[in-house]
C-alpha cells in the first residue's frame, strides 16, 4: 500500500514496550507532563542507559516551556509516582513501572500543578495565550533561572503581612502635644513608668479620660500638677475623683472647736461690774 510510510531506520526510532504504552494510554496527565514523560523515556528507555541526571533547562527546550514549569510538572510525576529519583532533590531520573502509576490524583483540579491543562490532540486550545501562562505574570520577566536541574523550585517564603490598621504608639510625645493642662514632662515620664510596671499600656482614650479627671480635681481646686504627684507616690495607673479629694482632706488641719473643756474665754466680759478710774483701772 502506498500510505504506509516505511521506517527509516536511518534517522533512529524510540523503543517502547506495550506496558508503558497502555499505561500512557490509560493515565489522565496534562499535555506537558505527558511530553515529560515521554521526554525521559526517549532519554532512559530508549538508549538503555537507565536513570540519568536530565537538566530541566534540556527539558525546557525541547518541549518549548520555561524551566520552571519542567520543575513543577516534575515534581508533580514524582507524587504519582510515574517517574522515580535516586540520589536527592538533584539526582538521576526515569521512568518508574507503570504497575506503581498513581492514575487518578485525587488532588488534581482544574488547574495542573504544570500550569493550564491542556489535553494530547487539542490544537486548538493550545494557542498563544496558553502558552503564556507559562510565564511570570509579573511585569518584568525572569531574568535569571532559579533552577538548572529537574527538581522542585525551592518553596519562597511568604513576605510578612503588615495589619493594616495598626496604630502608632501613643507615648510621651503624643501626651505632650496633647497637654490640656501642662503637665511637667518628667511627670509625664514618671506616669508612664508606674504604668509599664503595671503591665498597662497608655491610649489615646485613656489619656483623654485622665485629662477629664484633671480637670474636675481643678475644679475642686487641687492642681493637677499636685494629682499627679500623689498618683505616681501612690503607684497608681489610675484614680478616681474621690480619692484624690479624700487624700487632701486628709493632709489639711482639722477645723472646728477644740477638744477641751476649758474655752469660751474670749467671750467674757471682765469689766462688767466694775466701776471704772481716771486713771483707767477698774474699782469694786
Amino acid at each position: 500500500m502506498t500510505n504506509i510510510v516505511p521506517l527509516d531506520k536511518s534517522r533512529g526510532f524510540t523503543r517502547m514496550d506495550n506496558q508503558l504504552m497502555d499505561g500512557l494510554l490509560a493515565i489522565d496527565l496534562p499535555a506537558r507532563e505527558m511530553k515529560i514523560v515521554l521526554y525521559v523515556a526517549k532519554a532512559t528507555i530508549n538508549f538503555g542507559a537507565g536513570a540519568q541526571r536530565i537538566p530541566a533547562t534540556d527539558i525546557a527546550k525541547a518541549i518549548h516551556v520555561h524551566p520552571d514549569t519542567v520543575s513543577k510538572a516534575v515534581s508533580s510525576l514524582l507524587r504519582r509516582r510515574v517517574l522515580f529519583r535516586e540520589g536527592g532533590a538533584r539526582g538521576d531520573i526515569g521512568v518508574n513501572d507503570p504497575k506503581d502509576w498513581i492514575y487518578v490524583d485525587p488532588k488534581q483540579t482544574k488547574t495542573a500543578d504544570s500550569a493550564q491543562v491542556v489535553r494530547i490532540g487539542e490544537e486548538s486550545k493550545q494557542t498563544k495565550t496558553a502558552e503564556s501562562l507559562l510565564y511570570s505574570k509579573k511585569e518584568t520577566p525572569y531574568e535569571n533561572l532559579p533552577s538548572e536541574d529537574v527538581s522542585c523550585p525551592p518553596s519562597e517564603p511568604e513576605p510578612a503581612r503588615e495589619k493594616e490598621d495598626r496604630k502608632a504608639p501613643f507615648g510621651k510625645v503624643a501626651m505632650l502635644a496633647d497637654n490640656p493642662h501642662g503637665l511637667d514632662e518628667s511627670l509625664i515620664a514618671d506616669y508612664l513608668a508606674v504604668r509599664k510596671s503595671k503591665g498597662a499600656q497608655m491610649s489615646e482614650r485613656v489619656w483623654a479620660r485622665l485629662n477629664e479627671k484633671l480637670r474636675l480635681c481643678l475644679a475642686l481646686g487641687i492642681q493637677p500638677a499636685q494629682v499627679m504627684e500623689v498618683v505616681i507616690d501612690s503607684g497608681w495607673r489610675s484614680f478616681e475623683v474621690e480619692w484624690i479629694t479624700k487624700r487632701f482632706l486628709a493632709k489639711s488641719p482639722a477645723q472646728g472647736k477644740p477638744n477641751s473643756r476649758h474655752h469660751g474665754f474670749n467671750d467674757r466680759d471682765y469689766h462688767d461690774g466694775l466701776i471704772p478710774r481716771e486713771d483707767g483701772s477698774y474699782a469694786f
